[in-house]
């Protein structure tokens, strides 16, 4: 990766995306990052006529960061057919654009890189679109980088990542983690940054989820 390069960030006013926007940068390089009014990702269709813009119209993108995602909590029995599908189109099929746009287009991208969930594989009470949409995504990822492949393409599953005020505002889910976890400690901005970083750039690594838990995963949990 170097300072002639481009990446392509979706999510990038998010508390991760807009620290992403800013590792890139910081190491000179181009960072396209759409806002909602220019890349609607909740509207099907609209993530694959903005990537198909800036190929046609020869901007070159070099790598790709699907970092959006709609996290709302929904318990069971108030999740409706409307938010099923927003956070599918979001989470889940504005990725598929992208992979669908690539497969129809000439373009110099080199990697992709999907961000996941541990909820994909460990469920929580009331996380059950966001766990789903995270499963999805990582099987779309796998399955991209068959088909695309030549352009490489992987998946960051993240655990629990540290942010002002959690501790106060999630006390029970902090200390469960911590207590759980081998490594004792939520996820830090610039461990997302550090993995995202050397996922994209790995010549020979291709279809693969990283999982950045602390070790999370792993706890037997009895």
């Amino acid at each position: 990766m170097n300072n002639n390069q481009t990446v392509l960030l979706t999510g990038g006013s998010g508390y991760i995306g807009s620290h992403l926007r800013e590792y890139f940068e910081g190491i000179g390089m181009t960072v396209i990052a759409p806002s909602r009014s220019e890349c609607d990702l909740s509207v099907a269709g609209a993530t694959e006529n903005f990537c198909t813009s800036l190929l046609t119209g020869g901007t070159s993108i070099d790598y790709i960061i699907c970092n959006a995602a709609d996290q709302r909590i929904f318990p069971l029995h108030n999740i409706d057919g409307g938010e099923i599908q927003k956070i599918m189109q979001i989470n889940f099929g504005s990725i598929a654009e992208i992979y669908a746009t690539l497969a129809r287009h000439t373009s110099g991208v080199q990697s992709i890189l999907t961000i996941s969930s541990i909820e994909a594989v460990r469920p929580r009470p009331g996380h059950l679109l966001y766990g789903a949409s995270k499963a999805a995504v990582e099987a779309l990822t796998q399955s991209a980088a068959v088909e695309l492949s030549t352009i490489r393409t992987n998946s960051l599953r993240l655990g629990l990542i540290s942010r002002p005020g959690i501790e106060g505002s999630w006390p029970e889910g902090v200390s469960s983690w911590q207590r759980n976890t081998p490594l004792k400690r939520m996820g830090e901005l610039t461990d997302v940054s550090e993995a995202a970083k050397f996922l994209l750039s790995a010549s020979w690594i291709t279809g693969q989820v990283l999982t950045l838990d602390g070790g999370n995963s792993v706890n037997p949990g009895w």
